[in-house]
């Protein structure tokens, strides 16, 4: 019997890994683009996770499924021009319309350059354009 609970508990903490890992990359996706730059925030993306209820998880596990979802290709991560951790969709498609969303919809003068400059260089990267 106390095999089967275990299993259970194995089984719930795979769907609650799951359920996390899915609601970090569902914030990252909401947190850019249209009128915010085409990468997130990591602080944002945080905050966005616990106002959904995802904060009774806590950061570690957060932070766990944010390098999870790095390791596996579906993010990845930069620094800003201020320090800060940026989080991006790691699909060159993804980030052309981030971008073109991003151009359209905030004023020149608005725009975080050095955002844009680094999901350009992540879009040529996984083109495979190394000129």
């Amino acid at each position: 019997m106390a095999r089967s609970s275990t299993t259970q508990t194995e089984a719930e903490h795979r769907k609650r890994t799951k359920e996390v890992y899915e609601a970090v990359i569902s914030a990252v996706d909401h947190n850019s683009g249209n009128k915010q730059p085409p990468l997130a925030k990591q602080s944002s993306v945080i905050q966005t996770l616990h106002g959904a209820g995802y904060g009774h998880f806590g950061l570690n596990e957060l932070h766990k499924a944010i390098t999870a979802a790095r390791r596996n290709g579906d993010l990845f991560q930069a620094t800003d021009d201020e320090d800060r951790t940026r989080l991006g969709i790691d699909d060159a498609k993804k980030l052309v319309e981030k971008n073109q969303t991003y151009f359209s919809r905030v004023e020149e003068s608005r725009r975080r350059e050095d955002v844009i400059g680094t999901a350009n260089r992540r879009i040529q990267y996984l083109r495979g354009d190394d000129s």
